[in-house]
Order: structure tokens, then C-alpha cells, then sequence
């Protein structure tokens, strides 16, 4: 298995649920932040929101995002796909509802025209096991893998 293939497969099994992250966001020259549930899936995350929101307001002006979890970090560029009953998010959709499974029937209304799916296309990131560190270009698809041995507390 070729580096890039091992790093993928790695954010496959790191992400490839719901996982909690930092989403960031910039709006004029100020950075917000905020903690997001997000599915990981072919070199993206999803995350269900609303998009009346001030995440969705500030990616609608400025694509540019940033996710984090733990020493995890990724850079990408958000996208919204609409509701979840939109034609086209119906495979989508039914992955969600099973990832998200422990709140989607109680924090996702669907027949809210607000709705939406937010997906963020990464360009890059740096992922780590117990004993390696991976710096991905999911653009340019490769990957550089280091040795890392993670000593810090928390």
C-alpha cells in the first residue's frame, strides 16, 4: 500500500463516523469557531446545519474553512448541498441518518427548508496514529509519512 492509500485509509477509520470537531471559519478578518458533529467520506467531511446560521453565512462569503480534532487539522473549502430531501442528497442523506443516528431524528428537521448539508472538499491535512505522523495533499493526491511518537498530556 502506497503512502497516500495508508493515509486515506487511516481518515477512513479515524473519521469515518461522528466525530465531534472544531469548525473554523472567517468572517471579514475575524476567525469564529465552533464544535460540529462531521462524517468523513472520499477526501470530505459532511456535517448537517442550517443555513441561516453564522457558519453558513461567513462560508457563503468565504469558502476557506478549517476543522480540528485533537492534533488532527484540515484545511478545505465548504460547500452548501441543501436540504437533505433535495434531489440528489438522497444516498447522502441516508448515510447521515446512520452516522448521526444518536441525534439526527431529534436535531435534524428535515422539512425545515433551512436545512442543509454542509460539505467541506479538503486540500489538505495532517493525521496521526500512535507511532506516525501523515501530511496529506488530498488536491495533489500524496502523502509523507513521518515517525511521531505523541507525549503530550491532556
Amino acid at each position: 500500500m502506497d503512502i497516500n492509500s495508508e493515509a486515506i485509509a487511516v481518515m477512513d477509520e479515524q473519521f469515518g463516523h461522528d466525530v465531534v470537531m472544531t469548525l473554523a471559519t472567517v468572517n471579514g478578518s475575524q476567525a469564529n469557531v465552533r464544535s460540529v458533529n462531521a462524517y468523513y467520506r472520499d477526501g470530505a467531511f459532511y456535517i448537517t446545519t442550517y443555513d441561516l446560521s453564522s457558519k453558513m453565512k461567513e462560508i457563503g462569503t468565504n469558502p476557506s474553512v478549517a476543522l480540528c480534532h485533537s492534533l488532527f487539522v484540515a484545511h478545505g473549502r465548504g460547500t452548501n448541498l441543501g436540504n437533505p430531501l433535495a434531489a440528489g442528497n438522497e444516498t447522502l442523506r441516508d448515510e447521515l441518518r446512520q452516522a448521526f443516528c444518536a441525534f439526527y431524528d431529534r436535531h435534524v428537521n428535515e422539512s425545515d427548508p433551512h436545512t442543509c448539508i454542509l460539505r467541506v472538499d479538503l486540500t489538505d491535512a495532517v493525521v496521526f496514529t500512535e507511532n506516525a505522523k501523515y501530511a496529506i495533499d488530498l488536491s495533489g493526491k500524496t502523502a509523507e509519512k513521518t515517525p511521531f511518537v505523541n507525549d503530550i498530556v491532556y
